[in-house]
């Protein structure tokens, strides 16, 4: 496991996604979600190749990110490997 940085939450953080056209593209397109959730005062982003393809934007304590994903579940899932103390709140929207 990589280590975490540790980010205050309540500074505006942008992270953008690389490695997209591994999902966008032919042969298989993977449904796209964003997902908002809530975020303690600080906590740690465990970024890495399997997570580099999610895009989040952070700001008051509050976040929003784009996962691509085959399913909600997964795409929840997934950002709770990326942020562990992510409280995803509201629906989760395919795009």
């Amino acid at each position: 496991m990589s280590l975490g940085e540790k980010i205050n939450t309540e500074d505006r953080t942008l992270i953008e996604a690389s490695r997209v056209s591994r999902y966008l593209g032919y042969p298989r397109k993977v449904p796209i979600w964003r997902l908002e959730f809530l975020l303690p005062r600080t906590c740690y982003i465990f970024r890495d190749k399997d997570n580099s393809d999610i895009a989040l934007e952070i700001e008051n304590m509050k976040g929003n990110s784009i996962v691509p994903a085959l399913s909600a579940e997964e795409a929840e899932r997934r950002l709770r490997g990326l942020i562990p103390s992510a409280d995803v709140h509201g629906e989760i929207t395919r795009l």
